[in-house]
């Protein structure tokens, strides 16, 4: 067996929920920061061996472990101050993140971070205002994605400046119906696109993207 065979038997064996505790307990020793990666991101723990692996050496394995939403809380929430961006936006993207954390996750200085925390279910009205607000479209984008986004949220960012924060909007399946004909015209064929691609797109909305000036959005809206 070749060294990469051998290494991605050993992940597979990691991210197995039937493996044995006993053997995911080994493979959180292995000297391979993959492997001890993947059994910090097997949601089937246990965790006490998450909290042990939330300490690693490697930001690979902090991250696997800081994004696994079966972390105990208190993991979490102290891997949410890491000094590497991936272990925090791992937090920031983890629905056992606390609010007080989460909150102080949309105000982090990488954007990564931030656009973690604004796709974040659990992230409060508050939060959201902030998210929707964010100088960055990516973080704005994340809001407007984010499948748990107040309905008055989701009206500001369909007004955004960025095709790409409106194109989010268009495709979250919760927007609401009067978004949707809106976002249908917009003057961006990305937009219209993502709205023709939306399964909640009705179907009044659709039969007007069948005769869109965009081959694209024709396309989607006939599927």
């Amino acid at each position: 067996m070749t060294d990469d065979a051998e290494l991605n038997a050993l992940i597979a064996r990691a991210q197995d929920p039937s493996t044995s505790q006993d053997d995911r307990a080994e493979l959180a020793k292995h000297v391979r920061p993959q492997v001890r990666a993947a059994v910090g991101a097997n949601p089937e723990g246990p965790p006490s061996l998450l909290i042990r692996l939330a300490k690693d050496e490697d930001k690979r394995v902090r991250a696997a472990v800081a994004a696994n939403p079966t972390t105990p809380t208190a993991a979490v929430e102290e891997l949410a101050y890491d000094e590497d961006w991936s272990v925090r936006a791992g937090a920031a993207a983890n629905t056992a993140a606390g609010d007080f954390t989460l909150s102080e996750l949309t105000r982090d200085d990488d954007v990564r971070v931030r656009a973690a925390a604004a796709a974040n279910r659990g992230l409060s009205a508050k939060d959201f205002k902030r998210c929707r607000e964010d100088d960055d479209w990516r973080v704005r984008g994340a809001a407007a994605a984010n499948p748990g986004a107040p309905e008055d949220a989701l009206a500001k960012l369909s007004e955004d400046r960025d095709w790409q924060v409106r194109a989010e909007v268009a495709g979250n399946e919760l927007a609401a119906l009067v978004l949707l004909r809106t976002l249908a015209t917009d003057e961006d064929w990305r937009v219209r696109a993502a709205v023709a691609s939306n399964p909640s797109t009705p179907t009044e909305v659709l039969a007007a993207l069948v005769a869109d000036s965009e081959p694209v959005v024709r396309e989607l809206a006939v599927r």
